[in-house]
């Protein structure tokens, strides 16, 4: 199944979303785990420390922009690596509130933020990782950072940063099925 043929309307929003998730076991990220895993590891990270429906979804959904832009040859992986946290918000947005959605675009962001606030987190990044944070724009400024702490989902785009930063080792993870149930509650919330 295509997601040119989800995208059609014969599918629900929990379909959807099944099938975009099957398909970012095949998107690779710098690191070489596939989104899938990496996105199963911050939504187990998520669930683990308590956080609310929203940002275990949000933990779960933080990447779906490189899947949502994988299949783009007109977007070099510079772009990709700015724009995949919009793209992947702005395409969450039919179905999540905000609540959901802004963690996910201003994870990029948060990234940023931290390597600019804490000396420490920019010095556990990995290669990939500062090279990333080069492509997304750098170190924040200082107007930019007055500017990111007054954002209404500024505590969840950390916390959805922090997930998405802690390495994963391997290991079973629960298969995305185990996650339509708060999943489809974090829908019904908007």
């Amino acid at each position: 199944m295509s997601m040119d043929t989800v995208v059609s309307g014969q599918y629900s929003a929990l379909q959807v979303l099944r099938v975009a998730m099957e398909g970012c076991a095949t998107v690779r990220l710098s690191d070489g785990v596939s989104v899938l895993q990496h996105s199963l590891w911050a939504a187990h990270q998520a669930l683990s420390a308590n956080c609310s429906g929203a940002i275990i979804v949000a933990a779960l959904f933080h990447d779906i922009g490189h899947f949502v832009c994988a299949g783009d040859p007109e977007l070099a992986g510079y772009h990709r690596d700015r724009e995949h946290a919009a793209l992947g918000a702005a395409w969450l947005g039919r179905w999540f509130g905000p609540s959901v959605c802004a963690p996910v675009a201003m994870h990029v962001d948060a990234k940023r933020y931290l390597a600019t606030v804490d000396e420490s987190y920019r010095l556990q990044l990995g290669a990939g990782s500062l090279q990333s944070l080069e492509n997304q724009g750098g170190l924040m400024s200082g107007a930019e950072l007055r500017a990111f702490r007054v954002l209404e989902h500024f505590d969840g785009a950390l916390a959805v940063r922090r997930f998405d930063d802690a390495p994963y080792h391997g290991g079973a993870l629960a298969p995305y099925a185990c996650y339509e149930r708060v999943v489809a509650a974090s829908m019904m919330a908007i």
